[in-house]
């Protein structure tokens, strides 16, 4: 049996750490991915008992997704569209929609339905949006869309040198400034990401987009002391004692340099735990260069916690199952692992209990 468990009291810290610090500009809470990996519909539940009820999606299936759940708040489509089927959904469903180019807004004023959207500036990112120079009065002759908002993202929030997101920022302002000259004034302005919000007070504007630090996973200083929310809990099938120079995992990388106890774990790359799929190859020379970072790694081993106690794991991750040392330990079968993982990376089946 595995699980991902969520502490709810940890995520509600989480949630009142980052209101403060961000007010008075607004959250937009993004559920892409699952929630991060946290399910959608039982964390949207948690936010809007929190008063964040205003959502983003990458796809629109997450979106259509909420809105079958229940939920009747504002989402963010970040997605632009040029698909005349989903701009009718986007519609249809009262989903707020993202233009990025003229022909977006062609597609979506020509359902004949009142639509609701955000302008997309793309400032130094290179995916969607308008550059400064492509904002013209031809947005004006859409009359069944309405201008909400106006944003961008940074590119590398988590950087060190601030600079290239300061730049990202100044033309983010012009290109605002552009729009306002044409007679659009989106009342709702976002740049910031999680980390470009807890880094750049400058950056906050009217609203912010929050999603990783809801989960206290960040690639910055945790500042704000925010907390880990989530473990991966996984119970013990098996175990064994291993001789001395046995082989433990693929590609014969890891030998037992003595009797070794060990604990098998049913989690491995086919959950999202540890994934990486370009590791499974056997050649010589892969082995090798396993076996050289391995020993590079070697003081940097990944642990799991049994029974409040840390144990290592041994030799490599595989498809199925992990082998933990647990010499000189009381544990036996049917025990729980607990695992630090991302939870964005885990398979969706795996069930989410929020405690």
């Amino acid at each position: 049996m595995k699980w991902l468990e969520i502490n709810k009291d940890d995520l509600v810290y989480n949630i009142n750490k980052l209101k403060e610090h961000t007010a008075p500009a607004k959250i937009i809470a993004v559920l892409k991915g699952n929630a991060y990996g946290l399910d959608a519909i039982e964390f949207g539940k948690i936010l809007l008992e929190n008063t964040i009820d205003y959502f983003a999606v990458s796809e629109l299936e997450e979106a259509l997704e909420l809105r079958k759940a229940g939920f009747t708040n504002s989402i963010l489509l970040l997605t632009p569209t040029n698909d005349i089927d989903q701009a009718k959904l986007i519609a249809d469903n009262n989903i707020i929609a993202t233009i990025g180019s003229l022909k977006n807004a062609e597609i979506l004023n020509s359902i004949g339905i009142p639509v609701t959207a955000h302008i997309k500036i793309d400032s130094g990112f290179g995916r969607y949006g308008f550059y400064e120079n492509q904002l013209s009065k031809e947005l004006l002759e859409f009359k069944n869309i309405t201008y909400e908002g106006v944003f961008s993202h940074f590119s590398n929030s988590f950087g060190k040198d601030t600079s290239y997101s300061k730049k990202q920022f100044e033309l983010f302002i012009k290109s605002i400034d552009k729009l306002k000259e044409i007679g659009i004034n989106p009342k709702i302005r976002h740049l910031a990401n999680s980390c470009g919000a807890l880094r750049f007070e400058y950056a906050k504007l009217d609203a912010v987009r929050l999603g990783s630090a809801f989960l206290g996973r960040l690639p910055i200083e945790n500042s704000l002391g925010l907390k880990r929310i989530a473990n991966l809990k996984c119970q013990i099938t098996e175990i064994r004692t291993l001789p001395k120079g046995s082989v433990v995992g693929y590609a014969n990388t890891y030998k037992t340099v003595k009797e070794t106890k060990v604990a098998i774990i049913p989690i491995g790359y086919k959950d999202g735990y540890g994934a990486e799929k370009s590791k499974d190859v056997f050649r010589f020379i892969d082995i090798l260069r396993y076996m050289y970072a391995d020993l590079k790694t070697f003081k940097k081993r990944i642990f799991v916690t049994i029974n409040n106690k840390k144990y290592p794991i041994i030799g490599r991750i595989s498809m199925h199952n992990i082998v933990v040392d647990i010499t000189n330990s009381n544990i036996t079968a049917n025990d729980v692992a607990t695992l630090d993982c991302n939870p964005i990376l885990l398979k969706k089946e795996i069930k989410r209990i929020y405690n």
